[in-house]
């Protein structure tokens, strides 16, 4: 049995301690949210066995998920830190990791241990109230390791992370970064930007009247949370900018293309394109 804290109570939080709760494995889930109407829905929910908004409650837990946005990792990793007992490991849910995971490393006291997570999971609403205990079925969560990382945390973290349905992948933190840009932080600067493209045209209200499925589904990640998206571009600058140079590098491609007329070449770009696709999804 493991005592199990999760800081940060919204939907990937709050689908973690729905799902341990419902294994009845007899770990014992402790929530601490920022506020006291999260920890109430919570307790409802059944999603922890009981929680507090007092920080050093963590000082109970073997093993520590980090839940919070982005921007509130490394400070509230700072807040929790003193309190860890030793043998404890932190694991984040960050969307980003190579600066999260340098500084949270540095962070941690002697005989503690942190290591780097990431569900592949994420809905555009957010909170507790759209939380799913199989949230995380058949997603990837990826773990990373360094020259830092004491295997026997990771495995712990593994064994934890396994129950929650999803495969895990590891990788290191660099590497992370570059799939993730590509996956998921640079599909959301297109979609973005293409609806922003839309919103601005002078044919803007023609457009909105005609728009349906295929602009729907192209521009769907764009519909969510703008400070998530925010953060993941300022942590993720490095790999998003490379992501980004070698996506307008394809885009001229396609632009010369049609500026050529060479129908050949357009098609075989899109079946190129159709193909890999339909061996991911289908």
């Amino acid at each position: 049995m493991k005592n199990i804290a999760i800081i940060g109570l919204g939907l990937i939080g709050g689908s973690i301690g729905l799902k341990l709760k419902g294994l009845g494995t007899g770990d014992r889930v402790l929530g601490i949210p920022r506020r006291e109407e999260t920890l109430k829905k919570a307790l409802e929910m059944g999603a922890i066995d009981e929680g507090s908004l007092d920080i050093s409650r963590v000082a109970e837990a073997d093993i520590v998920f980090l839940c919070t946005p982005i921007n509130l990792i490394i400070p509230r990793l700072k807040e929790l830190a003193p309190h860890l007992k030793k043998g404890a490991v932190v694991s984040d849910v960050g969307s980003t990791k190579t600066e999260i995971v340098s500084q949270a490393e540095k962070l941690m006291p002697k005989g503690t241990y942190f290591v780097g997570g990431h569900p592949m999971a994420g809905k555009e609403q957010t909170g507790i109230e759209v939380a799913e205990a199989d949230f995380f079925k058949d997603k990837v969560w990826i773990l990373t390791e360094t020259s830092r990382t004491r295997q026997k945390a990771l495995e712990e973290v593994e064994e934890v992370v396994r129950l929650l349905g999803p495969k895990v992948v590891r990788m290191d933190p660099k590497t992370h970064d570059l799939v993730v840009a590509g996956i998921s932080h640079v599909p959301l600067a297109v979609a973005a930007m293409l609806v922003n493209l839309v919103a601005d045209s002078e044919q803007k209200e023609q457009m909105s009247q005609c728009a349906s499925s295929g602009f729907r589904d192209t521009t769907r990640v764009a519909s969510g949370d703008p400070v998530l998206g925010r953060d993941m571009f300022v942590t993720n600058r490095v790999a998003v900018l490379k992501t980004l140079k070698n996506f307008r590098a394809k885009l001229l491609e396609l632009e010369k293309l049609i500026k050529a007329g060479d129908a050949a070449a357009i098609e075989k770009e899109l079946k190129s394109a159709k193909e890999f696709r339909d061996k991911l999804f289908g």
